[in-house]
């Protein structure tokens, strides 16, 4: 078994910290500390979402964890290809550098490893099958 932490994409997040700033500056400022207290405490709820994303391999299973109890396991031969995107669809991600795993007939789940190339090399020794498409790099 091996865990893969997600990236935290740097852009993602100073967009989630800047919008949530510009709300808190704003509320402290009109001295509506219960609007305030909220808003730091949702702030801290998705900075601690971010932290909390990761990948799990096992031999059977890859499982997709987030925010600690949020479990969504999908048999590794299930699993018919990896595709790299950008994609901004909501997804247990916290990086915009992001794979779409396929699975099932017509499923997928967006997903950011920090060690992309490791995850797909893992997953590709436990399913020859998987087909998997990075994009071009320009060199």
């Amino acid at each position: 078994m091996k865990v893969y932490p997600s990236k935290v994409g740097w852009g993602l997040l100073v967009l989630v910290l800047v919008s949530f700033g510009v709300g808190i500056y704003f509320t402290f400022e009109a001295g509506k500390w219960i609007d305030f207290a909220i808003q730091i405490g949702i702030l801290l709820v998705v900075v601690l979402l971010f932290n909390s994303i990761s990948y799990k391999i096992d031999d059977k299973n890859l499982v997709v964890k987030t925010f600690f109890w949020f479990k969504k396991e999908i048999p590794v031969d299930s699993i018919t290809g990896i595709v790299e995107t950008n994609t901004l669809i909501s997804a247990p991600a916290a990086s915009l550098d992001r794979l779409e795993v396929l699975y099932g007939k017509y499923k997928s789940v967006i997903i950011s490893p920090k060690d992309k190339m490791g995850f797909i090399e893992h997953l590709k020794l436990l399913s020859p099958s998987i087909v998997v498409k990075m994009k071009k790099r320009k060199d």
